[in-house]
């Protein structure tokens, strides 16, 4: 092996993290046009962006390691060699064994040339080969020449599995510090778009006309909680190449509100169920329509006719719909996807945040609704991502890709309430 084959010592592993989050982040955000900036979710846009400039951590797979060996012939001369107990002077060509082994890895091949934070005196020697868009693997290659008149197999044993220990050594250093930096790009990611956003809001007098103006009544009481058991690149969406127009909607305050005042009367419900249980859909809309209706000044009306059919409940300002929500009874899993389709077909390309609220009147065995509902969200044909994990043991909030528009959010806090009386 070439003595110049060294591992981990050519460059600065943190300087080079710093530098992409100080020089690159920015300008990969500037890259991407007005129109696509405003227009696409946030997520993707910083799961495209992360894509671009994040580092795949080196990820050793031992369990693929092969080996091979050979005959060969090694010069000796001058050379103390760790396997011989004396030096030999002169050309000297011996007879030797040669066993090269491959170790498969994943992850970025740059690193292999990043010296880490941590780093030991010695550093590991070996010969990288990068993978190709065919092969994603990498290979290291670690080669071991050793005279055959001087042969230790036990000592060339303890050489290997001392190479292999430090080797893991540096990967583990050099992974902690990618891990980190790649926690720090999704927050710089973020930030820059944010950042840009209020530039183009600033510039374009757009501000005034983001987010929904729905009024308090300052009066309302405000309802206390209640503690209830509980890489590759993506492409970012087409856009359409008119000018972006800001779109109304309410912001993430204003729809936790109304959530929490669903929340609480959800609960009264269930502290009671025997005064409900014999509600239908309608009744138990109308009750949650008149305490939302105390908050907000009776801008909440029910029954209402809109886009594909009709909704149990909407917020509305300026005749847009702030807020969608649908009532149910638990009929089963095929019913709640059903539900969110349904849910999802009154949204018109105004709508981005909406509510299911699910009653069980029939089931005793309350906890297998409890297990079922998580899965059958993930599974539906429309479901992104998780929007919110752990909200508590009966609710959920997903985020769901509209059915007519790819590039567009839909954000459902789903509610199960437990209104089952023997």
């Amino acid at each position: 092996m070439n003595r110049n084959d060294y591992l981990f010592a050519e460059y600065d592993l943190d300087g080079t993290l710093r530098q992409n989050l100080q020089n690159k982040v920015g300008p990969e955000i500037d890259k991407i046009s007005r129109n696509q900036l405003l227009s696409t979710p946030k997520e993707d846009l910083i799961e495209h962006v992360f894509a671009e400039l994040s580092a795949d951590p080196i990820e050793l797979h031992e369990d693929r390691m092969e080996s091979t060996e050979s005959e060969t012939k090694i010069d000796v001369s001058g050379d103390s060699n760790r396997f011989f107990s004396q030096d030999r002077a002169g050309p000297f060509y011996v007879p030797a064994h040669q066993i090269a082994i491959d170790v498969p890895f994943s992850g970025d091949h740059q690193l292999w040339k990043m010296k880490p934070s941590s780093w030991k005196s010695v550093f590991p020697r070996g010969q990288i080969t990068a993978g190709t868009r065919v092969e994603a693997l990498g290979n290291l290659r670690l080669v071991y020449t050793v005279p055959v008149d001087n042969l230790n197999e036990e000592n060339l044993k303890n050489e290997i599995q001392r190479d292999l220990e430090l080797i893991r050594f540096y990967v583990g250093s050099s992974t902690s510090q990618v891990e980190a930096y790649n926690a720090q790009l999704r927050q710089a990611i973020e930030s820059a778009i944010n950042s840009r956003k209020e530039r183009i809001s600033k510039t374009e007098g757009i501000a005034s006309r983001i987010g929904l103006p729905i009024k308090r009544n300052p009066n309302a009481p405000d309802p206390e909680p209640i503690n209830l058991k509980r890489k590759i690149v993506r492409p970012l969406p087409k856009v359409s190449t008119d000018s972006f127009e800001p779109e109304y909607g309410i912001d993430d305050a204003t729809y936790e509100h109304i959530l929490k005042v669903i929340r609480h009367e959800i609960a009264t419900f269930e502290t009671t169920p025997v005064t409900y249980q014999n509600l239908g859909e309608e009744d138990l809309r109308n009750i949650l329509i008149a305490h939302l209706n105390g908050h907000y000044e009776g801008d909440a009306t029910g029954e209402t006719f809109r886009h594909q059919g009709k909704t149990d409940i909407r917020i509305e300002a300026d005749n847009r719909a702030a807020f969608v929500g649908e009532c149910k009874v638990w009929t089963g899993g095929a019913g709640l996807s059903s539900a969110i389709d349904q849910l999802i077909g009154y949204l018109t390309w105004r709508d981005c945040k909406a509510s299911l609220i699910v009653f069980n009147k029939k089931v005793k065995d309350f906890s297998s609704i409890l297990e079922k509902c998580p899965e059958q969200l993930r599974t539906h044909k429309s479901f992104k991502r998780e929007e919110k994990e752990n909200v508590s043991a009966n609710e959920w909030r997903v985020c769901l890709r509209s059915p007519v528009d790819q590039g567009r959010e839909i954000t459902v806090h789903v509610f199960l309430a437990n209104l089952f009386v023997n």
